[in-house]
């Protein structure tokens, strides 16, 4: 093939190639386009059905700490709430554990037999054992993965483990379920709910149960607020779509198949009556199919089925906790949201409308929409509400934004509301935020000189207790500052006995430091803390953020170490210093590094590819080319014998400065000659044994250059 021919079938093959690669390249990324917009729709898939297992204490010390056994209401409310299609059941335990009430589909049924169940609960039993009645109310965790459920327990307690008069087997039985039991529900992927009737309570082990399985941890103080305790933790496990009250009124339309209202009253108000877009008034003696009233003295709880569409109105003295849940073609979607955060930390947030199980994304129908997401603390903070549906229509019909108010612990509520002008749709999330760490300082009687037992406990779901340390630096009435390391327990806490031998004002300052899930090491440090000795009422509180001093806490190797007070060093960490935490990557930023980094992958295959056609059809041709060169040379005859080049180490350098020259046959002679009489081999004089031991011995090793210690950080930890 001659050079042009060569030529002109690479120009051909050029085009091709190229086509290809952006053929490749087009389909590649219109696929992965289409896998992320996919994945981004299923993340608001319709929510899995609830499995409600509630756990009810019977001790005899519920005698006095729910005197008038108001957990029978507040279980029966629960019950009635509990939607059809839903599963639940009901367990009671003291010493030992009963099944109250079967665990099974709920229907009309159930929900009888439970109302009837419910009326027989007291407190008879001995003891508390609540690790059996967790090992009993996860009975099919060993054989079900249960994909269509998500499972929550309501655990109801008032006092501590307690299954023997033993401390020891009691504090045993305690470890077991921190230490065997809460790793199996984290396993299985069930949620604990903690709801605890009295300050005996073990309120560090229910807190861990909960945040251990990102449930609610929560009090009552006392059995009044049984009920409404029980309904906050009740909307953690079945979360349902609510219409917004505007006043004592709300807005059906026509999607509506059924709406429920739970209206609680004030003390003493009138009975409940609700006036229908026809202006008809309902009450607890109205006669109708499509109506069902139950009254108690606290709250009504009314559903209507087929309501009519239009405006109607509730006729009572409302209390907060009152709601209207809905049934409907149209639903607003929310992505599961956590029951607790950390403070400072920020919440995603993605929530779309769906149509009969389909997200709407009608660029038309969304256009028409008004979105709001709303942060409030139900303390009586303030609350900052943004409005989502400005700007762009989202293509794939999702609403997404990050909320990043919280700052302070406490409760809050994330609130979705759409107004659609015609339509309106609300949803309520309620979330603790906290700190990662809890302190409590508990006083120990009977002891001289008084003595104070410190408790740090965590608050972060999954937390390497193998690299955590906690240390404290503690200041005496006279000035003078001890280091100490807190000790890991059995119970996943960390302790330390504080002697108080001086009267005055202690200030303890705490640090901790622990390894997050990327393996980077992370600080905390909590506002410092006083005690008074003698005890003061109260005998410790924590210092507010504008009252903390910048004191430093020193490492210390030996576990207890009187210091003397001395000026920190300049390069130390103070103990206000904020500290850096590790950028937070949301699922959406996730899935695009994937998609670049797939078409990046695509990519190089596809220069690859070009690169051994290039080769294949490219290289023939210049083999081809130099083969005919070959032929062409090897049929012209031979006139002048060619001269042979000597090998480069025969060469003399001094022949090739003159480029013009050019050599005779006695020339090259004559140099050869020179060349093999001088011995200018630097290699000559080593014999091959040298040679090898060079190679075995480097000139250096990588050892040379390793820090001579690495783990001096890790061992002075500073504060």
């Amino acid at each position: 093939m001659s050079p042009i021919t060569a030529y002109g079938y690479q120009a051909l093959i050029v085009p091709k190639t190229f086509c290809l690669w952006l053929k490749l390249s087009v389909c590649a990324i219109f696929l992965l386009l289409c896998t992320f917009a996919y994945g981004q729709s299923t993340e608001l898939a319709a929510p899995k059905a609830s499995d409600v297992r509630i756990l009810i204490d019977i001790s005899g010390s519920m005698k006095k700490n729910d005197p008038a056994n108001l957990r029978r209401p507040a279980l029966d409310m629960l019950i009635k709430l509990l939607p059809e299609g839903s599963q639940a059941g009901v367990w009671t335990f003291g010493k030992y554990v009963n099944m109250l009430v079967k665990h099974r589909p709920v229907d009309e049924a159930w929900k009888r037999e439970a109302s009837e169940k419910t009326k027989t609960i007291g407190s008879i039993a001995q003891f508390t054992n609540i690790g059996d009645v967790l090992d009993k109310a996860a009975y099919d965790k060993t054989y079900s993965t249960r994909p269509n459920y998500q499972t929550h327990l309501i655990l109801l307690t008032d006092g501590m483990v307690d299954i023997d008069r033993d401390p020891s087997v009691n504090q045993r039985e305690r470890e077991r379920i921190l230490n065997s039991i809460l790793p199996n529900y984290q396993a299985i992927d069930y949620k604990i709910h903690t709801v605890s009737l009295s300050k005996n309570a073990d309120r560090q082990l229910m807190d861990q149960l909960a945040l251990g399985t990102d449930g609610q941890s929560v009090i009552a103080q006392n059995a009044d607020e049984l009920m409404q305790v029980f309904l906050q933790v009740f909307d953690q496990a079945v979360p349902k779509e609510e219409l917004p009250f505007d006043g004592n009124s709300f807005v059906t339309d026509s999607s509506i198949e059924e709406f429920t209202a739970l209206i609680f009253r004030k003390p003493g108000s009138k009975g409940t009556e609700i006036l229908t877009p026809e202006l008809e008034r309902y009450s607890k003696d109205t006669r109708d199919s499509n109506l069902n009233w139950y009254a108690t003295d606290k709250y009504d709880l009314i559903t209507v089925k087929r309501p009519l569409e239009g405006e109607w109105k509730v006729i009572a003295d409302l209390l907060p906790e009152s709601r209207i849940t809905v049934v409907s073609d149209l639903s607003l979607a929310v992505k599961p949201l956590p029951a607790n955060l950390l403070i400072d930390d920020m919440l995603d947030v993605s929530l779309a409308l769906r149509e009969e199980n389909k997200i709407v994304a009608r660029a038309e129908f969304l256009e028409l929409l008004d979105i709001d997401i709303t942060v409030k603390k139900t303390d009586g903070g303030k609350s900052n509400t943004q409005r989502l549906s400005d700007g762009l229509v989202p293509g794939n019909g999702i609403y997404t934004t990050q909320l990043k108010d919280f700052a302070q612990t406490g409760r809050y509520e994330v609130i979705a509301t759409v107004d659609g002008k015609s339509f309106q749709r609300q949803f309520v999330h309620r979330l603790d935020v906290r700190e990662a760490f809890a302190v409590d300082i508990e006083p120990i009687t009977g002891q001289s000189p008084q003595q104070y037992k410190i408790t740090v406990t965590p608050q972060i779901k999954d937390i390497d207790l193998d690299n955590t340390d906690v240390v404290g630096k503690l200041k005496n009435p006279s000035g003078s500052s001890n280091i100490t390391n807190f000790s890991l327990t059995p119970s996943n806490s960390w302790q330390w006995t504080m002697t108080a031998e001086d009267d005055g004002r202690y200030t303890l300052s705490i640090r901790m430091t622990t390894k997050d899930a990327q393996g980077q090491r992370k600080s905390y440090t909590p506002n410092p803390f006083t005690i008074e000795h003698p005890q003061g009422d109260p005998f410790f509180e924590r210092l507010a953020p504008e009252q903390k001093a910048p004191e430093i806490i020193q490492p210390e190797p030996a576990p207890i170490a009187p210091l003397v007070e001395v000026e920190p060093p300049q390069e130390a960490e103070s103990i206000d210093e904020p500290i850096d935490e590790p950028e937070k990557q949301d699922d959406g930023n996730m899935m695009k590094w994937i998609l670049y980094g797939v078409i990046a992958l695509v990519n190089i295959l596809i220069v690859v590819v070009i690169y051994i056609l290039y080769r294949k059809f490219f290289g023939q041709s210049s083999d081809d080319s130099d083969a005919s060169s070959k032929e062409a040379v090897a049929d012209t005859p031979e006139k002048v014998e060619a001269f042979k080049e000597p090998p480069m180490d025969e060469m003399n350098i001094a022949d090739l400065d003159d480029e013009d020259a050019e050599p005779t046959s006695n020339d090259i002679d004559t140099d050869l000659d020179a060349a093999l009489a001088e011995d200018n081999d630097p290699l000559a004089d080593l014999n091959p044994s040298e040679l090898d031991e060079a190679d075995e011995d480097p000139e250096f090793d990588l050892d040379d250059f390793a820090p001579d210690s690495l783990d001096d950080d890790d061992e002075d930890l500073k504060i």
